[in-house]
């Protein structure tokens, strides 16, 4: 199961927010290259990147950042926040990311979605972030009338290989993971692969989350419990 260590970029400084609150942002360090530096001697062998700037405009804020950081690591990096024409795909893949994740266009347009898929492929992986089984769009900020689960079962059929999961109300709280959801989008997600995000806090969470392997649990994003250290990312790559 992998580890993947989330760098939340804003106005050039690594951040996190709670629930996704950008009036509760704490900033944990000034240079974003530094700390995906220090993620990946740690042991990771992947980051997700949140451009938090590109996720509130609909479009990319940090992207010299994100390439300073793909060219300081060894490992892949995931891109997501405000990604949401071909072009800006173009863009950032062009910019040395691994995969590009869309949101919220992935809940507006159906057809632009399966068209990403097609050209880009395993390029593109779709994020479902959910307040109350509905779907957030527009850096959570809006909360739509699409039920995740929903949005889950259409996407299954696309040819898509990866679904991340974000429970928002347990995003940067520290209270565990969302079992239930994640049970339920496990057992409808067809072929594609889930990555699960929101509410890790401890060591114990993660063992929790690895009986999902089996069931097609990819990985685990991580965020505060790493930044707050309740979690020693090494350990808990190790263990995993």
């Amino acid at each position: 199961m992998l580890i993947i260590p989330a760098i939340d970029i804003r106005g050039g400084k690594v951040v996190r927010l709670e629930r996704g609150d950008f009036t509760k942002e704490k900033i944990y360090a000034q240079n974003p290259v530094s700390t995906a530096r220090q993620w990946a001697s740690q042991g990771a062998k992947m980051l997700h990147i949140v451009d938090l700037g590109g996720a509130l405009s609909g479009e990319l804020k940090n992207l010299k950042i994100v390439k300073d950081i793909v060219e300081a690591v060894s490992i892949p990096v995931q891109l997501g926040g405000g990604i949401r024409t071909k072009a800006m795909i173009e863009k950032a893949l062009a910019a040395g990311v691994n995969r590009v994740i869309l949101g919220t266009r992935a809940c507006e347009d159906e057809a632009f979605v399966k068209s990403a898929i097609a050209e880009f492929t395993d390029k593109v992986v779709i994020s479902i972030d959910a307040k109350d089984g509905l779907v957030v769009t527009d850096g959570w900020t809006k909360v739509s009338k699409v039920k995740a689960m929903d949005l889950v079962r259409k996407l299954d059929g696309f040819g898509l290989k990866v679904i991340i999961y974000t429970d928002i109300s347990r995003d940067g709280m520290l209270k565990g993971p969302n079992i239930p959801a994640l049970k339920e989008i496990l057992s409808i997600k067809g072929k594609s692969m889930v990555i699960a995000s929101g509410g890790v806090s401890s060591l114990d969470d993660l063992l929790k989350l690895a009986a999902f392997q089996g069931q097609g649990l990819l990985g685990v994003i991580v965020g505060k419990a790493i930044y707050e250290r309740q979690l020693n990312l090494k350990e808990a790559i190790k263990k995993c």
